[in-house]
């Protein structure tokens, strides 16, 4: 509790802390020493109030001694990178995936850190995703659990396994455009499109925590030649469905980002018949969900991103545009090239931060977790 005050309201005294929750100044400093000691927070200066009293010290995330790991598994590679607490890049690793990805990504763990200068237990956790929501290897959501217990045993580290959509949002929740809104939704443009809806500064989640499949939806009356299913959005908005109006239907993600020099006319094509689904899907958000705003990433060429919202405009009028506004009604997110991997990151330390655990962190079953992990993952 006490850290997700300092979260996402740092720099805070301990004086403020204890207003907040209710708690007295005793209680709160007494939590705070053990968040010091174990290196999750830091102080940084002091905050003078009127004139009678004694200083307060300002709390703040500890951007030292402390890392989250985020881990995305593509079709056939991996990506690893380390990220300081602050959400600050210390360095990245890509291996191919090959038919036992937790022995290639126990090794590309160990270089990473090795790289970074940066010890095992300075480790708070891993985060992880799964780029192909229909993933060939582990298709459903069963089996990747699986595979992310597998993963922490390996690792020897606990490991949180959600969306890139729902990590992302987490990480714009603590780090962000959305660390003062209460609610928004992430639309993250990938092989399928996903979402994560954020109300009163939680993340739902759905049945079996199975949400967020925004590109399912139905966007268009015309029924597909065959299956006879209506148009989903997928069909229209999503890189697969750009990388098979590129006649490349096994093209990888990284090489569609060449498509806008060698294929431009695939690119047009495809802000063509993706941008009036698109503004279909943006109404029904609105209209049902009516959330402070809707913030773009995504798997993308930040360029194409922003050809792409610039064709949405104008939004289709929505409930949306009553009342008073200090956000715009849609945010492109302004680390394109980054945010998925940092999101994936985030998901440890945001785990820890809710008192309800919504996303339940697979531990590590044969190994002893570290004072820091003991604190966030056990204390609840």
């Amino acid at each position: 509790m006490v850290l997700s005050h300092i979260a996402t309201l740092s720099p805070i005294s301990r004086a403020d802390i204890a207003k907040i929750t209710g708690l007295t100044k005793q209680t709160i400093t007494n939590m705070v020493d053990e968040l010091l000691a174990a290196e999750l927070v830091a102080e940084m200066g002091i905050k003078k109030e009127g004139t009678v009293g004694k200083p307060s010290k300002m709390l703040a995330l500890s951007g030292k001694n402390t890392v989250n790991a985020g881990i995305r598994i593509f079709s056939d590679y991996c990506d690893l990178a380390l990220y300081s607490l602050t959400n600050d890049k210390m360095g990245q690793f890509r291996i191919e995936r090959g038919q036992t990805p937790e022995k290639g990504l126990e090794r590309g763990l160990a270089s990473l850190l090795q790289d970074c200068a940066v010890e095992n237990n300075a480790l708070l956790g891993v985060g992880l995703s799964f780029v192909d929501q229909f993933d060939s290897q582990y298709p459903n959501q069963l089996a990747k659990l699986d595979f992310a217990q597998l993963l922490a045993d390996k690792l020897k580290q606990p490991v949180i396994m959600e969306t890139t959509a729902s990590a992302c949002a987490a990480c714009h929740m603590l780090h962000g455009e959305a660390k003062s809104l209460n609610s928004f939704v992430y639309v993250h443009l990938g092989l399928q499109i996903e979402s994560a809806v954020v109300h009163g500064r939680r993340i739902m989640l759905g049945h079996n925590q199975l949400t967020g499949a925004l590109g399912e939806i139905f966007v268009t009356p015309e029924t597909n030649h065959r299956d006879g299913e209506l148009g989903r959005l997928n069909e229209f908005v999503s890189l697969d469905a750009l990388r098979k109006l590129a006649k490349q239907p096994d093209m990888d993600i990284q090489s569609l980002y060449s498509l806008a020099e060698h294929n431009p006319g695939a690119i047009d094509r495809w802000l063509e018949i993706a941008a009036e689904p698109m503004r279909i899907a943006i109404h029904m958000l609105e209209s049902v969900l009516n959330c402070q705003t809707i913030i773009f990433g995504g798997d993308i060429a930040p360029e194409l991103l922003d050809l792409l919202i610039a064709k949405l405009r104008p939004l289709i009028p929505s409930i949306a545009q009553f009342g008073d506004r200090d956000v715009p009604r849609i945010i492109k997110t302004p680390n394109v090239n980054d945010i998925s991997l940092s999101g994936v990151a985030t998901l440890p330390l945001h785990s820890a931060l809710d008192m309800n655990t919504p996303y339940t962190a697979r531990l590590p079953r044969l190994t002893k977790l570290t004072v820091k992990q003991s604190l966030l993952y056990l204390a609840h």
